[in-house]
């Protein structure tokens, strides 16, 4: 989990600093015990379990905790992990699903070139999703022939390879070989067919990448699209509710 600093100040002085700022002090060094009590706990009961990052919560004295891209939430003093959205009540805004929104793109900034297969939309640009997807996955061929109704209607597609059933799977090769492959996105085309890629599989650590990224977005299966808003769209889709829910999220 990503560590949050919070300020520290002396007593020193206190009288010279304005009225609210001095009040804030005791909440602050509050919040950084809260902090270290749950990240003792954690590695004390947990020592498994990476810390991504403790964050404060609109509910007082409940914690997020992020792991490896998973997000729940914990008591101020470590004793309780709580799995599951944290709801505003008032609002009836999600504000668990929001975060993994926001966390899915900003994971995606980081992925290299090379992982990527993009497709540009046909003329303007208008809207960017990602396709986590399986050249074995027959549902993954279904939605791949979509891919000139999405391009057509302004949408650019960015496909990373990332075999549902792991290293050993016919998936796995198939992938590497696609990555490997002179034109991958050719190769790829075969591979949904079911037709053979020559290539090697030359690409291994790459695809065992990818699956470490599709844990930290939440995948559940292939295929697996983020929308441009960062939320995550499971399974296939024909082109025409895709191209809605694409509009609904705003991007």
């Amino acid at each position: 989990m990503r560590n949050t600093r919070f300020p520290l100040a002396s007593r020193r002085g206190l009288t010279a600093l304005p009225l609210a700022f001095a009040l804030a002090l005791p909440t602050t060094a509050v919040l950084a015990d809260d902090k270290d009590s749950i990240t003792a706990s954690i590695q004390e009961h947990m020592p498994g379990v990476p810390i991504d990052s403790i964050e404060e919560t609109p509910a007082k004295g409940i914690y997020e905790l992020t792991s490896n891209g998973q997000i729940a939430y914990v008591t101020a003093d470590g004793k309780y992990l709580i799995a599951g959205d944290l709801i505003d009540v008032e609002s009836r805004q999600n504000l668990t699903q929001g975060k993994q929104d926001s966390q899915r793109l900003t994971t995606l900034e980081d992925i290299s070139d090379e992982r990527k297969l993009v497709y540009p939309a046909e003329g303007e640009t208008k809207h960017s999703i990602t396709i986590l997807t399986d050249p074995t996955c027959p549902f993954c061929d279904k939605l791949h022939k979509e891919l000139p109704k999405l391009r057509e209607a302004g949408v650019e597609v960015t496909y990373i390879l990332t075999p549902r059933q792991g290293p050993g799977s016919k998936g796995f090769e198939l992938s590497s070989k696609v990555a490997c492959a002179d034109d991958p996105k050719e190769a790829l085309d075969r591979a949904m067919k079911g037709d053979s890629v020559d290539a090697e599989a030359c690409h291994n650590d790459m695809i065992k990448e990818n699956m470490a990224l599709s844990n930290r977005l939440g995948m559940s299966g292939t295929p697996y699209t983020i929308l441009p808003n960062g939320a995550a769209m499971p399974g296939y889709r024909p082109a025409n509710v895709m191209l809605q829910a694409i509009e609904q999220s705003g991007g």
